[in-house]
């Protein structure tokens, strides 16, 4: 009501409908608790010319809005009574109930508790947006109730000035004044206290040109004298009275700044930068995002900082309107307005030749008023500093503009007890929710949820000051989790600047300063999960009424005033929003109804960049695919959430497409860092109704089997594999090789060497007929591993064959698997060259961050080490590669691993662990997985023939490996790397030719 008529849910404005029934709103609002009748409801909607189908209208619309309404938990609600309706609600659910209940006790108070006064008046007037039914207000039906409470609201500021008069707070009230006056000219209250906060402040020649200002207006426009109190009033600063006269020289602007006494917690670094700016230029803007904390380091550099003249500052918050600044400086510099000479010229006329600091804070809702008055003091004043607070830059010559980030956060929720103790937006929330709750610590009973709030609040003080505050009543994983509703959870703070009781408000102060343009952009770019470019945004925003041509100038506003954050990044300039924006920003997009289509265009257009860097994985700038990967992970992940959420309704199979198409675009990248996630969207994807049909259904089939494979289901890869296949089959598409190669893995495994072989040539087969070299090395690379682990011939053939496509397209992972295949079959016949090929295979896979086959290469490198006696080498070396396996859920080559290690083990001594590890493989199926030569089978044999000689118990501890989870297996393999004791060397090495064949251990690829 006191504004625009909306419904608020969670901070949120709710649609309502258009201008009809939100007027419906209007007048049941205007008389709640009473019965309206239906005709008056029509009369107010239509006047006198109401359709025929007037009433029946009026009832859908209150349907409408009961649906609306009902959504609201202890919300308002329309109640049919005879003879039309009524709307109830609890006063602490309607804005102007709570006004009027925190004016009447702001007047109980005002007598004896003039600050407690203060703060109930200023509380009441900040849940005011506009004039009362602000497009309603002429409407007869609500006419009354707008007037009624239009004055209340006057009546609540007369209040609010009267508290702070009482609080000596004479100097800050002068600007807040100045505009009231003009605002309400025949209102004599306003005048009476604006003469005598002027006197009061020592300007009591101005407080008498007042008076006779407002003489000559009431004399000229209506021929009447001032009220007797206005008279008395003059008669009291002519004469000086007691409590109107201030003692300070009006003209000496250096009474010092007080410290806040609460501590500024983590911005040392930043006050120190902004004292060494203010001594490189006189004008410095702090600008940031609302709730960054901005006002506070300015009143900190203010409380600090050491001028010859001293420090004022100018809170511009409370003022409206441009024309009003000018009054505001004066009221704090405490001068008066010189005889001939303007207000802005006395200003400047005062200050030349001072040395002192100016400190202007909020002005981004007054620029038009504090541009032009800085910059005649700048130019006048040549010994002047400014420091100014504002969502944007001031916009003047010689500006240094400075953007406060928010605090620092943790890396993850994952982080030490120790690590997050030393965050500093962790210490301001343990801080501020220790004096909420008194006793509070942060431990290792809620370290995760304490790091997870910081997170996703991004580290803006104010947001984690008022989530704080809710820990009174919320533990802080009740915080966490609610953190998606975060601008219903965290409103309603007392004791707080009007524009921060909530942290909607804040937000909302921003986002009411933007144009049209930047408004509609803002609510476009919330689509993003991640940081963007430039490019992308005109790819994915422009359109309807934002020209392609205008995305530029638009996205500069929105960071210009701290709406977007903005980072150069490589040479190139990224974007993000905090994650408070967004949100705040969806909500707005949901409002505009067209949520689907940006959400599409932001798909398709990361589906493009996905499928261009998943060809340039398999080229020669493979580098710029994974990067390019990297980049965009967050909104490639956000892309396939939402495509298959849009898919759901199986309206239309092309977000199904879009879907399966990022799935197939990124599962090489999603392969190679052992990412998991990937095949989640696969299985995701390809059970959406309708999707065997699609085209890319076979590619998808196989990631899924892909991921069965390395998580050790082998069953279910191969039948997913044979799916894949049936379905490329069957809709004649291409299975890029993919549904072959993890059949032939899986079949490895399960002890099929010659089906598994068969199906590596079904893979060369298919990567040749698509013609990119880079699947064809990946094949012939595959078949070659597969020949030399069965002892078949052809090995170094096919390693040849993946070498030559390998150089043909330059690509790095290409000729490290061709590097990996020769390596691997000359294991035998020249173990150095083979270890000299497995380094540089992995040193060609680490170039491009390929991890996989970085691990890969590695995992037979030092086993090949350890079988020439290397043991240390092996020892410090397999614990990265072990913990690389089980970190990603790579089950086949984390086994793989561990069998290599057995071996290790049992020539170091370490016979329980050895035995431990043979049980611990056995019970997983891994003792002959990938099948090796009969030799290897007869050396495993060999070291378990000498572990059963030299350990008593061997059975039960193998027994007792057998029963242990993988992780526990994992743990305790990782301690003993960690633990890094050696044996002599002459021994090892002996123990080593001993306990070692020469044949190659098992691969899975």
């Amino acid at each position: 009501m006191l504004g625009p008529v909306e419904v608020v849910r969670g901070g949120t404005v709710v649609a309502v409908g258009g201008a009809k029934p939100r007027l419906l709103l209007g007048v049941l609002l205007a008389h709640r608790g009473r019965v309206v009748p239906l005709d008056r409801l029509a009369d107010a909607l239509w006047g006198s010319s109401p359709p025929s189908t007037a009433l029946a209208t009026v009832q859908t619309h209150v349907s409408r809005l009961r649906r609306v309404l009902d959504d609201t938990p202890g919300g308002p609600r329309v109640e049919t009574c005879a003879p039309g309706y009524r709307l109830t609600a609890p006063d602490d659910a309607v804005d102007a109930a709570r006004f009027e209940a925190g004016l009447a006790r702001a007047q109980a108070l005002l007598a004896t508790d003039p600050r407690g006064a203060r703060d109930e008046a200023e509380a009441a007037l900040a849940e005011w947006r506009g004039p009362a039914f602000v497009e309603f207000s002429a409407e007869e039906a609500v006419r009354t109730e707008a007037a009624r409470l239009d004055e209340l609201r006057t009546v609540a500021q007369e209040l609010a000035v009267d508290a702070r008069l009482a609080c000596g707070e004479h100097r800050g009230v002068v600007g807040m004044l100045e505009a009231l006056v003009d605002e309400h000219a025949l209102r004599e209250r306003f005048w009476a206290q604006l003469m005598t906060a002027l006197a009061r402040s020592g300007r009591q020649a101005e407080a008498l040109r007042r008076a006779q200002e407002l003489r000559r207006m009431l004399r000229d426009e209506l021929g009447l004298d001032p009220s007797p109190a206005i008279r008395a009033l003059e008669r009291d600063i002519l004469t000086e009275r007691e409590g109107l006269v201030h003692d300070a020289p009006a003209t000496a602007p250096t009474a010092p700044v007080s410290p806040r006494h609460d501590e500024l917690l983590g911005r040392d670094d930043q006050l120190a930068l902004v004292r060494g700016l203010l001594a490189d230029g006189r004008l410095v803007t702090i600008t940031g995002p609302g709730g960054v904390g901005k006002t506070r380091l300015a009143l900190e550099l203010a409380a600090t900082t050491g001028t010859a003249d001293g420090v004022r500052v100018v809170e511009l918050a409370p003022v409206h309107g441009s024309s009003s600044v000018t009054g505001a400086v004066a009221g704090a510099l405490e001068l008066q307005r010189r005889p001939e000479r303007s207000l802005e010229d006395s200003i400047v006329d005062v200050l030349a030749g001072r040395s002192l600091l100016l400190v202007l804070d909020n002005c981004e809702h007054v620029l038009d008023g504090v541009a032009p008055l800085v910059g005649r003091v700048l130019r006048h004043c040549p010994t002047m500093r400014v420091l100014a607070t504002s969502r944007e830059p001031v916009g003047l010559p010689g500006e240094i503009t400075w953007s406060l980030p928010p605090l620092p956060v943790p890396a993850s929720s994952e982080v030490t007890l120790t690590e997050l103790r030393d965050s500093s937006s962790v210490a301001l929330f343990a801080v501020r929710a220790c004096a909420a709750r008194p006793g509070f610590v942060v431990d290792e009973s809620n370290r995760r949820e304490v790091a997870e709030i910081c997170r996703r609040l991004d580290g803006v003080p104010l947001a984690l000051e008022l989530a704080a505050a809710r820990v009174r009543s919320l533990t802080c994983a009740d915080l966490a989790d609610r953190l998606d509703e975060r601008f219903r959870l965290l409103a309603g703070i007392r004791g707080r600047d009007p524009r921060h009781h909530a942290l909607v408000d804040v937000v909302t102060w921003s986002y009411d300063l933007l144009t049209d343009a930047e408004q509609e952009l803002f609510a476009r770019l919330s689509v993003f999960a991640g940081a963007f470019d430039l490019p992308r945004v005109e790819d994915v925003c422009a359109g309807r009424v934002l020209d392609r041509g205008d995305v530029a100038v638009v996205l500069a506003g929105l960071v210009d005033k701290s709406m977007v954050v903005a980072t150069e990044s490589a040479g190139r300039m990224r974007y993000r929003l905090l994650e408070t924006l967004r949100a705040f920003g969806r909500a707005r997009l949901e409002e505009h109804g067209d949520t689907a289509v940006w959400r599409r265009a932001h798909a398709a257009s990361y589906l493009r960049s996905a499928r261009a860097a998943a060809e340039e994985l398999h080229g020669a700038r493979e580098v710029d695919g994974v990067r390019s990967f990297e980049r965009d992970l967050e909104d490639l992940r956000e892309a396939v959430r939402r495509s298959l959420a849009l898919a759901a309704d199986g309206t239309s199979t092309a977000d199904l497409d879009t879907a399966m198409g990022l799935v197939a675009a990124v599962r090489e990248f999603g392969i190679r860092t052992l990412r998991g996630e990937v095949f989640r969207w696969a299985a995701a994807a390809s059970a959406v109704p309708g999707a065997p049909g699609r085209p890319l259904y076979a590619v998808v089939r196989a990631v899924v089997g892909y991921g069965s494979f390395v998580r050790g289901a082998l069953a279910e890869a191969v039948e997913q594999a044979q799916e894949a296949e049936e379905a490329a089959g069957r809709l004649g598409v291409p299975t890029l090789g993919l549904a072959e190669r993890v059949a032939g893995n899986a079949l490895f495994y399960l002890g099929y060497p010659d089906a598994a072989v068969r199906a590596m040539d079904r893979m060369v087969a298919a990567a040749e007929a698509t013609g990119v070299d880079g699947l064809i090395a990946h094949a012939s690379y595959m078949s070659s591993v597969a020949r030399t682990s069965t002892g078949g011939a052809g090995a170094l053939g096919a390693a040849a064959a993946a070498r030559r496509a390998a150089v043909r397209c330059g690509n790095p992972t290409a000729l490290a698997m061709a590097d990996y295949a020769e390596g691997l079959a000359r294991e035998r016949t020249d173990p150095d060259r083979a270890v000299a090929l497995l380094q540089e295979s992995a040193e060609l896979a680490a170039s491009v961050d390929h991890r996989w086959l970085h691990a890969f290469a590695r995992t037979e490198e030092l086993s090949v080490r350890a079988k020439r006696g290397e043991l240390d080498a092996a020892v410090v070396g397999f614990r990265d590669v072990v913990d690389t396996w089980f970190r990603g859920g790579d089950w086949a080559n984390q086994w793989l691993s561990l069998r290599h290690l057995f071996g290790v083990f049992v020539a170091l001594g370490e016979d329980e662990l050895a035995a431990l590890l043979h049980g611990a493989i056995q019970a997983a199926g891994a003792t002959t997985a990938l099948p090796f030569e009969p030799a290897d089978a007869a050396d495993i044999q060999e070291m378990v023939d000498v572990l059963r000689d030299r350990l008593p118990g061997f059975d039960a501890v193998v027994a007792r490996g057998g029963a242990l989870p993988d992780a526990e297996v994992v743990r305790l393999t990782l301690e003993r790397l960690d633990a890094g004791r050696r044996q002599d060397r002459a021994v090892l090495a002996c123990t080593a030719s001993r306990t070692y064949g020469a044949s190659p251990g098992a691969r899975s690829s």
